[in-house]
């Protein structure tokens, strides 16, 4: 019965959500969550993979600081994984792929659809691309279902087969680790949230 509710990728995310030497709560809300996190991913996804050309090199200071938080990422799930640190890596995944989806894809929406021209839509493409590849390996251990699926749509073989990310494929995409690429996306993000907060303040249309 849980796993027709929840679906197994929800029941793996609590299972997996327990850390090492803790007790661990029946909770069917983590089992929500995980399949909420599930559908998102699918979702996004396909968004993704809907519009995926033209690509070119990435030299958009948001691109490129997005590459650039996703190795870091890849860098610190590695050693997290090393040291048997599994729901950190998963809790570090989720937070990253929602700050994805909220403020990345929202800010390069009109740009990878070719508003800006096909350069700046290539830069977009080609860090939304290898972004999308690098977080479904990182999630395939804890939602294999959905991430399987995902990797089918667009990959050979199995996610599960696949080569584990490396920080230095993200970089090597992105030009190098680019810090201050990654603080002005930061503040981009920053500043959407603004304007998100005074438009439902002021109850104005989208």
């Amino acid at each position: 019965g849980l796993l027709e509710e929840h679906g197994a990728d929800g029941v793996r995310y609590w299972a997996a959500s327990g850390r090492p030497g803790t007790d661990t709560a029946f909770d069917t809300g983590q089992m929500r969550v995980g399949r909420r996190l599930s559908i998102k991913l699918l979702n996004a996804s396909k968004f993704v993979l809907a519009n995926p050309e033209p690509r070119g090199d990435v030299f958009e200071a948001v691109d490129k600081g997005l590459l650039t938080m996703v190795g870091r990422l890849v860098r610190e799930a590695t050693q997290d994984l090393e040291a048997y640190n599994y729901a950190s890596v998963l809790q570090k995944s989720e937070s990253l792929f929602w700050f994805f989806c909220d403020n990345y894809l929202e800010l390069v929406k009109s740009r990878r659809y070719g508003d800006q021209g096909a350069a700046a839509a290539g830069s977009a493409n080609s860090a939304l691309l290898n972004a999308l590849s690098a977080l479904l390996r990182l999630f395939a251990p804890y939602l294999p279902f959905v991430t399987e699926e995902v990797w089918s749509w667009w990959r050979p073989g199995s996610v599960h087969a696949a080569a584990w990310p490396t920080a230095a494929e993200l970089f090597d995409v992105a030009g190098g680790e680019d810090d201050e690429a990654a603080r002005a996306l930061a503040l981009a993000a920053a500043v959407l949230g603004e304007i998100r907060k005074k438009k439902s303040e002021e109850q104005r249309p989208l």
